[in-house]
């Protein structure tokens, strides 16, 4: 058994904790009120594509903060929060005092790119980890989750050159309990894959209110996607990072012959938020690409386009 402590009781946290709990294993949610009372009184569900799953409240944890585990250690800490949250949540990592001696891996299940760069100011830099996520989630309820579509495995690894041999354990039970899932040594390009894939599609479904497979089929939006993802991969590249595609056309061929296909009728968590009124991730998707543009020099229209027509809508609620 695997002890598992998940900060960020979302949707990704719960998705994450029900594949664990399936198989017997221990695990913890750290989430806001009134989730962890929703958790505490009727345990966790899961529905969609994996099939249904029901847990008791006995058979797990939660609590609003790390301070409330006690002096009870964890094999792994995964972080499900939203991008935005990071350095809160690194700070609180910080703060607690068994964390100073706490050798477990830090797994960051986020958006965006640069949750690591923010984290590792805080916590040592082999403690940290990445995870690329192409999976959807969604709550219909405080205490269930609802698994919408599946594109990839889910991977594990260190962005700093470290041995992430450690991360087998939870690459093991998570694939176990019915989620594929491995240990990678690319998680960079993974996660550069991840944001050749959000970048223009989370954006513009959100301004357009329309799912994923509509932006394909459209030539307007075609060409918006295609020069999107022109610009992430030039300032991909001026950071000096590669992805498993040698150029933005040899990507795009497999982003609508196979990428975009798979995940044809899904919405983007940031139209969900949008609709809800909260907070998006939209500086961790085309911000980045934006500021590191900036930075490096390079020209980045569309994402700057993108990226301010998301932030009206989030800032003026309807």
């Amino acid at each position: 058994m695997v002890k598992v402590l998940i900060f960020g009781a979302g949707a990704v946290g719960l998705g994450l904790s029900s594949f664990l709990l399936q198989e017997g294993h221990r695990v913890h949610l750290v989430g806001k009120e009134p989730t962890v009372s929703a958790l505490r009184e009727n345990g966790l569900k899961r529905q969609g594509i994996f099939g249904q799953a029901s847990f008791a409240p006995n058979q797990l944890t939660a609590s609003l903060n790390l301070a409330a585990t006690g002096r009870e250690t964890f094999d792994f800490y995964l972080v499900c929060t939203k991008s935005f949250d990071t350095e809160y949540v690194a700070r609180q990592f910080k703060a607690e005092p068994i964390m100073a001696r706490q050798k477990s891996p830090i797994i960051l299940c986020q958006n965006g790119w640069g949750n690591a760069e923010v984290f590792t100011r805080f916590c040592p830099f082999k403690q940290v980890f990445n995870a690329r996520v192409i999976t959807g989630f969604i709550r219909p309820e405080l205490h269930v989750v609802e698994v919408t579509v599946h594109a990839q495995p889910i991977h594990f690894g260190s962005l700093y050159r470290q041995d992430s041999t450690c991360l087998q354990g939870l690459s093991g039970a998570l694939t176990r309990g019915g989620i594929p899932s491995a240990v990678t040594n690319n998680i960079a390009k993974d996660l550069w894959a991840k944001m050749l894939y959000n970048c223009p599609l989370n954006a513009l479904g959100t301004i357009l209110q329309v799912p994923y497979g509509i932006l394909g089929e459209n030539k307007s939006s075609r060409g918006i996607m295609n020069r999107i993802v022109e610009e992430v991969f030039q300032v991909m590249q001026g950071l000096g990072y590669a992805s498993h595609w040698l150029s933005a056309s040899e990507y795009l061929k497999d982003f609508y012959g196979q990428l975009l296909p798979s995940t044809f009728e899904h919405e983007s968590s940031m139209l969900q938020d949008i609709r809800a009124g909260r907070k998006t991730e939209i500086e961790a998707l085309n911000g980045v690409i934006v500021r590191e543009g900036q930075n490096l020099n390079i020209d980045t229209p569309y994402n700057t386009n993108v990226r301010d027509q998301v932030l009206f809508l989030q800032n003026n609620p309807r």
